[in-house]
């Protein structure tokens, strides 16, 4: 990867609909020198694909939380499988420290939020704690810092 590939990233980070002549123009390449480099990006594994950006509180989910969980070894794989079909939960991550398992949680309002934790976490015999933190105010949410 070189600069080019870099400068390419970024423009695909901040508008993935942003056109392969734009993005030459940009850089000093023909339409078809950037869809080269793009290709590769993406058979290397570097572009994993690509996604619309959606506002949560448009879907209804308007309220932010991030849960510290502790969960017992044998039931993580259970627990997380589970966590991951569902809508409400934007982001999954096994940790270190005092919880092992960090969850970001997107829901209607707190009634929704204490229905998740009760019906989603509660409800698996390996879930030792939940510690809940709820977001008053998101200052900056990035994809990806490049």
């Amino acid at each position: 990867m070189d600069s080019v590939d870099m400068k390419l990233l970024k423009m695909l980070n901040r508008n993935a609909r942003v056109s392969l002549s734009a993005m030459g123009r940009e850089v000093g390449l023909s339409t078809s020198g950037v869809r080269r480099r793009i290709k590769q990006l993406e058979r290397t594994g570097l572009i994993k694909g690509y996604a619309a950006i959606v506002d949560s509180q448009k879907l209804g989910q308007g309220l932010t939380a991030f849960l510290s969980v502790d969960v017992d070894a044998q039931g993580m794989r259970e627990l997380t499988s589970s966590l991951s079909r569902s809508h409400e939960v934007y982001e999954l991550h096994r940790t270190t420290g005092g919880h092992n398992l960090m969850i970001k949680v997107r829901a209607r309002d707190l009634e929704g939020l204490n229905k998740f934790i009760e019906d989603r976490l509660h409800s698996f015999d390996s879930v030792k704690s939940v510690q809940t933190t709820v977001v008053m105010e998101t200052i900056k949410e990035a994809l990806m810092n490049l």
